[in-house]
């Protein structure tokens, strides 16, 4: 009797190495490519294909009549409807409101973020806080806040005797548009605080220091150095912004459901209700389109000016030809003078500041701000979930030190709850590596290697970030039920790593990027393969970056609702999706009491929050270089 050798595991990965070697950087490129390429030709770039062509047709699948070819007739309709034409005014104003409201409040905390302080860990996590939360979560916690008869807003604007009874938040026009702005930027501030913090960092101190020897008081440093070195970053945050704000759909979904009427339904709701709701399709992939057509020219703005066209402008001039610049380079220039060399005037300059015991009692007022408006919604959450009903519900509120955590004994006992929290577990761990496998495979030749057609590579992924949900759901959900893949773990895998591709490739690539080209020489000179290269020296010396995505990707993964909504049903059922629809403990309808929905929704966010206490400076450090380079 004979027997084969079986060849051992390191031979056969040799072997493969080996052949790899021999293959030529052109063709290793393509080869590292591949994978990524054929998930976005196949699940990205289809439905967008689809989009253009079902906008072309008249389906509608809960009304009589075939589907037929309308060509653009579907243009005329849109222009007809006048519940759409009065979502795109109602959109834009959002989007300006939100992105008014978000900026200075950004503004305001990078500035407190930048000084050195011993609450600086504290501020952080309190920073990132909001930002973490599901925005489904998000409009629930604000809806609470502003319930309209025993809130905790009515209850303190009856205290200061601003109003008497019940106030009607969500239910007027114009303060349920409003709150929803607020609630969006409470939860947009600090991602662009991050954006702007890192810009504040890269303004040299000397330039700071120089203008403090010739007098400048802090206000006149803030305007004639910090603004004008972060004027580009505070452009590309303010388009980002508004990007974001076109999109807002989950906060809006938990917080009004688009009402009173139709007086807070924005574009991309309008589309979700047409898609959806009416089984409008196509009529709603035209829409889509023009949605998309809105946010691909807010984001080839933003293309532009990271590409440095503003700042190839702004250089074009003489520096000195501003007074800025003067200022700047005056100051610069004296900053390597000594005080007696300073000219004469400069010497006698005298400048009105606040008392330094002022400025420290501002910025502890400020600091103490800025933690009631990052952690406050979320601390009362947490406090109502641990109240019995009726102390919340009161008038006024009759909070006890009893606590109860009966609620969370409810949902964590619920066979319902404890498989969404699986499901939520199963696909945001899946997504999360599947996505920077693909990801680090395609980003290294684009950073690295001569890839063939790079650009448009690049041009196609830049294509596909900018594309919205929404769009790619639409025909996302019939191809997912012709491939059995839809209210499935498998399909909500694939289609958050298909959404996730292009960005997570784009900040992958300015991370390898970032590691010098000498580790891998040297590493190739000691005799290591190609793909030992990659693996034992490129990879681990771009661990930090690779870290910092994957904690970006889990909380974006796990915070997503809308691919939940559309592609899950019964046995893909997450946590996101659960609260969004949550029902009473004691059936299948009603209003459940709203100590369990409070408890419902720290649920949901617990992971996302004790990985923002572990690991904030990581997220700091990828949110904010990520964005900034990516």
């Amino acid at each position: 009797m004979t027997t084969e050798a079986v060849p051992a595991r390191g031979s056969v990965s040799r072997r493969i190495s080996r052949r790899v070697d021999r293959l030529s950087d052109r063709r290793f490129a393509l080869l590292l490519f591949v994978p990524a390429a054929v998930f976005i030709g196949v699940i990205v770039l289809p439905p967008i294909a689809a989009v253009f062509v079902m906008s072309l047709y008249r389906i509608e699948l809960l009304q009589d009549g075939p589907t037929r070819f309308l060509g653009l007739d579907n243009i005329t309709r849109m222009f007809n409807d006048s519940f759409f034409v009065d979502s795109i005014p109602r959109t834009l104003w959002f989007a300006v409101g939100t992105t008014v409201l978000t900026i200075p409040l950004a503004l305001a905390t990078a500035l407190l973020m930048n000084r050195r302080s011993r609450f600086e860990t504290p501020l952080a996590v309190a920073l990132l806080l909001p930002w973490a939360i599901a925005p489904i979560v998000t409009g629930f916690f604000w809806r609470f806040i502003f319930q309209p008869s025993f809130g905790l807003a009515t209850q303190v604007s009856n205290g200061l005797g601003l109003t008497e009874g019940a106030v009607p938040w969500l239910q007027e026009p114009t303060t349920a548009l409003m709150l929803a702005m607020i609630a969006t930027a409470w939860r947009s501030v600090p991602l662009l605080a991050l954006i702007i913090l890192s810009a504040l960092k890269a303004i040299p101190n000397q330039l700071y220091r120089a203008a403090r020897m010739d007098g400048a008081t802090p206000w006149q440093a803030f305007r004639s150095i910090t603004l004008p070195s972060i004027g580009p970053t505070l452009l590309i945050a303010t388009i980002l912004q508004i990007i974001v704000s076109l999109q807002v759909f989950d906060l809006l979904f938990q917080l009004t459901r688009g009402g009173p009427g139709f007086e807070t339904t924005t574009i991309t709701y309008y589309i979700f209700t047409a898609a959806f709701d009416n089984l409008s399709l196509g009529y709603s992939a035209m829409l889509a389109l023009f949605l998309m057509a809105i946010i691909v020219a807010a984001s080839g703005a933003t293309l532009y000016l990271r590409s440095g066209g503003l700042l190839r402008r702004r250089q074009a001039k003489n520096p000195a030809d501003e007074p800025a610049g003067r200022l700047r380079l005056d100051s610069a220039a004296r900053a390597d003078q000594s005080p007696q060399e300073w000219p004469e005037d400069s010497r006698k300059r005298r400048r009105w500041t606040l008392p330094p015991a002022v400025r420290r009692v501002g910025s502890t007022v400020a600091i103490g701000a800025l933690l009631v408006w990052s952690i406050g919604p979320t601390l009362w959450i947490v406090l109502a979930s641990l109240q019995p009903e009726s102390a919340v519900t009161s008038v006024p509120l009759d909070l006890t030190a009893r606590l109860d955590f009966s609620q969370y004994v409810d949902i964590l006992t619920n066979d319902k709850w404890l498989s969404s929290i699986w499901v939520s577990l199963q696909i945001t761990v899946g997504s999360t590596l599947l996505t920077l496998l693909v990801a680090a495979l395609a980003a290294y030749p684009l950073a690295r290697l001569d890839l063939p057609g790079k650009g448009a590579a690049i041009a196609v992924l830049m294509f596909a970030y900018t594309v919205p949900a929404i769009v790619l759901l639409i025909p996302l959900l019939f191809i997912f039920n012709a491939l059995n893949l839809n209210d499935s773990v498998i399909g909500l895998i694939v289609a958050h790593v298909a959404f996730s591709l292009p960005l997570t490739i784009w900040l992958l690539r300015n991370i390898f990027a970032s590691v010098p080209p000498a580790l891998e020489a040297s590493a190739r000179m000691d005799g290591c393969t190609r793909l030992g290269t990659l693996f034992r020296v490129t990879i681990p010396s771009a661990s930090a970056g690779l870290a910092a995505t994957a904690i970006l990707l889990l909380i974006s993964v796990w915070n997503e609702f809308l691919f939940a909504v559309v592609l899950g049903n019964q046995g893909a059922v997450t946590v996101t999706r659960r609260i969004g629809y949550i029902n009473s403990p004691s059936g299948i309808s009603g209003e459940p009491p709203y100590t369990y929905q409070a408890a419902a929704g720290i649920v949901a966010v617990l992971p996302v929050i004790v990985l923002v206490i572990l690991f904030h400076r990581r997220i700091r450090s990828g949110l904010s270089e990520g964005y900034l380079k990516g």
